[in-house]
C-alpha cells in the first residue's frame, strides 16, 4: 500500500544536504528523509507532495510515513513551538 500523497518528478526534488561539524555540506540523494524523536517518525519529503505545496516544506507523521501504511491505533499530532527569529520547535505527540 502506498503512502496517501504522491511525490513530484525528480526535476521538482529539493535540493537537500547533510551539514557536518564543520560546516561542510554532502548532497543527499533521497526521495525523504526520516527523523526519530521519542520512538516517532517524522518523515520530510524531498518534492512537493502536491504541486499547490511546491516551495514548501511538508512534515508527515505516523501512519502516512512509508512503511508505517498498515499502522492504526492512537495517533500521532504535531507540537509547534516558535523559537528565536526564524526558528520552530517541531514535536511529535501521541494522542490519547
Amino acid at each position: 500500500m502506498q503512502p496517501n500523497y504522491k511525490i513530484m518528478d525528480d526535476n521538482n526534488k529539493y535540493i537537500v544536504y547533510a551539514v557536518g561539524e564543520d560546516g561542510t555540506r554532502n548532497k543527499i540523494d533521497a526521495e525523504s528523509i526520516i527523523i526519530t524523536i521519542n520512538d516517532e517518525e517524522i518523515e520530510i519529503p524531498l518534492s512537493a507532495p502536491h504541486p499547490v505545496f511546491q516551495g514548501k516544506l511538508t512534515l508527515v507523521t505516523g501512519s502516512t510515513v512509508k512503511g508505517r501504511e498498515d499502522e492504526r491505533g492512537i495517533g500521532v499530532h504535531f507540537v509547534i513551538e516558535p523559537g528565536a527569529s526564524n526558528v520552530i520547535h517541531v514535536t511529535p505527540k501521541k494522542n490519547g
